[in-house]
């Protein structure tokens, strides 16, 4: 048996996650955090008791008014299901009513909304919009209107290429013309233009709110009321309107539920009481507005309304009441117990334990920076994997195998030619140089500036890369199971970053090795134990096993470089990452000249690839395993989420309402290990670079205990910057497996692109060298933020953007050195 979920969401989330609160040192921030957050010793504590009858009854309602009703009440039914997870016979009735109604004015604007929703395929949901947006670019059209709505609530936004529109007329010129009114279409086009607008300034929406018209002022007060948030000074337009609106005028109703949304909070329960009121009101229209409003305000007291409402003779009032009663059932607050918290606990106790170990035991630079040079090729190569599986890698292939399948997969097949590449022409290269900074290397051969460009690229790509880990650990996983407000957040961090920070400092690259040990065994734990969970809960394997290609999956393609993965293009890119980061990255390097010799060193590497193909392979299963759960059990994805559009989100959902106490803890201890493991190795491999590369050029050599402490002061100074970052970085944007490739890997091409001219370009010179490098950022900027820049749907798949950038950067960069104009350094012994 084979559970397929639906279509990614278009519509925008209506409930912020929380987040956790800590200060100060690694061990008080860590307890602080979970007393903070075990509260009373309850998981998946029920605050409202939407029972599963409840529950089955309020979809029951929904799926009725879907097959039994007409038009525009079958069009809501068909979105708050849509909305909630339950899209199973959407489509087909749409499809059907398409067939029977597709040419019918105003009510063809509904129909395609529906199906462009329930659309598994970008393409597909792009044409549907596009057949909606031509309506209303057609003046003559007569659901102009209906057009314009639907454009604002499906958040669309203008391109910025321009297109014929009427005679000829822009489509932002269109809509800035529609704008100019004082109606109902004027609203809706300022709302277009604010979807369009990277600032986000709602002030033009706010001005309708003091309109002449009551319709215009009702109008604007709904689309208000759909935004995420609003700006003070449209808070304050909203007050001053809620304040000056008579009551029982056509904007009433608008104005109410606009403010128990955005109000003040002193002024909000007083808002929302008012709302309850037009909940039961004789008008049919106030009790849908109010009770689709409730859907995301209501809690316990509002249960006994709600379900009244599942009876109302109104049928679109049914279907607002049973969305509002399943949305209740999804704010419940998940939590782990105290017993979880005391096994996070005893993790962090043991990381900081080795750390102190090893402090005990390192007495020259070279043992803090590079253990002595005689360490464990196994130990080594599975801390250079947990270095490199990240909590950004531990999470986005569980999403990416929910949301888009398993053509990553296809990735495993450019790891024989990585340890060929890497192995055998790359390390030994690297071994016969006796240094501790792999930038050392860039001088030796091509001069001071490159070697001050490598270590700066480095520099900026870890500490972008650690800030991104530490924002994304707690922002998907300690936040949703901590239940505090997301103001906290900046604190989690810091508690985060404190403990990595303490071990990392006191016993150096030793101490990140053997944590990075334990790291990896945990993390894989806890995928296995995630897969054992669900196969018991669903009957076996074979009840989440794929048995078909899902519809929501793209159909695998070999190549195309303007599909988002085809199987060319992931291999290409993964090869691509692997010898960038094998060849370059001074976390990578670091470990090689931490063994014995070149032999000793491709052990290492050898060990990382093979762990990262069990880890692939059991991360798919793990995303599988979740995509059946959630399917069959859609009451149990976050209130304001979808399975497909929050699919990052789903692994640490289900630690808190998936698994029995203890074994929640186990697994984040898991999730926390793939974070920590690789802002150690960040940390320690930031701090030889900045150590080497910038302080000892500048200062006289000193003892080998004063280079020992000054290593530990710059990791602590490294940590800090980090964990200040990460306060900044704020949400993450999209999938995590694009947001990995867009930004984290941004510079990985160009800075591999050093070291290749260094080793294998014989006439390469600084100068050329730098030229390619900023050709080749350049390349990889255009390509990653195509749509950003140009806001065109054009351009070729992020996947492209490195192997893309490599070779402009290296054409540059070779033929620039033909040129007569400096001179090459010589050669490294």
């Amino acid at each position: 048996m084979i559970f397929i979920p639906h279509r990614p969401r278009h519509a925008r989330s209506t409930s912020a996650p929380a987040s956790g609160k800590h200060h100060a040192g690694a061990i008080p921030a860590l307890l602080l955090i979970a007393g903070l957050a075990a509260g009373p010793s309850v998981a998946g504590e029920q605050t409202p008791q939407v029972t599963s009858e409840l529950r089955e009854r309020a979809v029951s309602t929904l799926r009725d008014v879907l097959e039994h009703q007409e038009r525009w009440v079958k069009v809501h039914a068909a979105e708050f299901l849509l909305s909630l997870d339950y899209p199973e016979g959407v489509e087909k009735e749409f499809t059907e009513e398409l067939e029977r109604h597709g040419t019918e004015p105003e009510y063809r604007i509904g129909i395609w909304r529906v199906l462009a929703k329930a659309a598994y395929d970008p393409r597909e949901n792009r044409r549907f919009i596009a057949r909606i947006r031509d309506v209303f670019l057609d003046s003559a059209a007569p659901d102009r209107l209906h057009a314009a709505e639907t454009l604002a609530k499906l958040g669309y936004a203008i391109p910025q290429e321009t297109g014929a529109a009427g005679g000829g007329e822009p489509e932002r010129q269109a809509f800035e013309r529609a704008a100019g009114g004082g109606d109902s279409m004027a609203v809706y086009a300022r709302w277009v233009l604010l979807n369009s607008d990277p600032r986000r300034d709602d002030s033009r929406l706010a001005e309708m709110l003091s309109s002449a018209d009551a319709r215009a002022r009702g109008t604007a007060a709904y689309a208000i009321r759909h935004l995420a948030s609003v700006s003070p000074a449209t808070q304050h337009a909203l007050v001053a309107a809620a304040a000056a609106e008579p009551r029982d005028s056509a904007a009433e109703i608008q104005i109410v539920c606009a403010m128990a949304v955005h109000a003040p909070a002193a002024q909000r329960a007083e808002w929302i009481a008012r709302l309850r009121a037009f909940a039961e009101a004789a008008d049919a229209k106030d009790r849908y507005h109010a009770r689709q409003t409730l859907a995301q305000l209501a809690g316990p007291a509002d249960l006994a309304l709600l379900s009244r409402g599942l009876d109302d003779a109104d049928a679109d009032v049914r279907a607002a009441s049973g969305y509002a009663v399943l949305r209740l059932g999804r704010r419940t607050h998940h939590r782990l117990f105290g017993l979880d918290w005391a096994v996070i606990a005893v993790y962090a106790l043991g990381m900081l334990a080795v750390g102190w170990y090893y402090s005990r035991r390192t007495s020259t630079a070279d043992d803090y920076l590079l253990g002595g040079r005689k360490m464990n090729p196994l130990s080594v190569g599975l801390s250079l994997f947990a270095t490199l599986l990240s909590t950004i890698s531990y999470l986005a292939y569980p999403g990416e195998m929910i949301r888009y399948g398993p053509m990553v997969l296809a990735m495993i097949l450019a790891y024989p030619l990585v340890a060929l590449i890497v192995g055998w022409l790359m390390i030994p290269f690297f071994m016969k140089l006796r240094v501790t900074s792999a930038y050392q290397i860039l001088e030796m051969q091509l001069g001071l500036g490159v070697r001050m460009m490598g270590s700066i690229f480095f520099l900026s790509l870890r500490l972008l890369w650690m800030a991104v880990i530490i924002y994304a650990t707690t922002d998907k996983i300690l936040v949703p199971l901590m239940g505090l407000t997301s103001a906290a957040t900046p604190w989690l961090c810091l508690a985060l970053g404190a403990i990595t920070i303490t071990y990392t400092s006191m016993g150096g690259l030793r101490a990140v090795v053997l944590t990075d040990v334990l790291q990896t065994l945990i993390l894989l734990g806890g995928a296995v134990l995630t897969v054992v969970v669900i196969t018991v809960h669903l009957g076996g394997v074979a009840n989440w096993w794929p048995t078909a290609w899902p519809a929501h999956w793209p159909e695998p393609r070999l190549y195309d470089p303007n599909e988002r993965i085809t199987f060319v293009g992931i291999v290409l890119a993964t090869f691509t990452w692997w010898v960038c980061t094998s060849g370059s990255d001074q976390m990578a390097i670091q470990r090689y000249l931490a063994t014995r010799d070149a032999r000793a060193a491709r052990q290492v590497l050898i060990t990382t690839l093979g762990a990262n193909v069990v880890v692939n392979l059991l991360l798919t299963c793990v995303g599988f395993s979740l995509l059946a759960f959630f399917r069959l059990n859609p009451h149990l994805v976050g209130d304001g989420q979808t399975i497909l559009g929050d699919a990052d989100r789903l692994f640490p959902q289900f630690i808190a309402v998936g698994f029995p106490a203890g074994l929640s803890g186990l697994v984040v201890a898991g999730l926390l290990a793939a974070a920590m493991s690789s802002l150690s190795s960040g940390v320690n491999s930031s701090s030889s670079v900045i150590t080497v590369d910038f302080i000892d050029r500048f200062r006289r050599k000193e003892n080998e205990i004063d280079q020992v402490r000054l290593a530990r002061y710059v990791s602590v100074v490294v940590g800090a910057i980090v964990v200040a970052l990460s306060a900044y970085v704020g949400v993450v944007q999209g999938n995590l497996l694009e947001v990995t490739y867009k930004v984290v890997n941004l510079i990985t091409a160009p800075l591999f692109g050093l070291f290749f001219m260094a080793m294998f370009v014989p006439w390469a010179k600084g100068w050329a060298t730098i030229a390619g490098a900023v050709c080749g950022m350049a390349v990889a900027i255009t390509i990653s933020f195509w749509k950003e820049l140009t806001g065109t749907t054009g351009g070729i798949s992020f996947l492209w953007a490195m192997p893309t950038s490599f070779v402009a950067q290296i054409a540059v960069g070779s033929l620039a050195s033909l040129v007569p104009v400096g001179r090459r350094n010589r050669p490294a012994a």
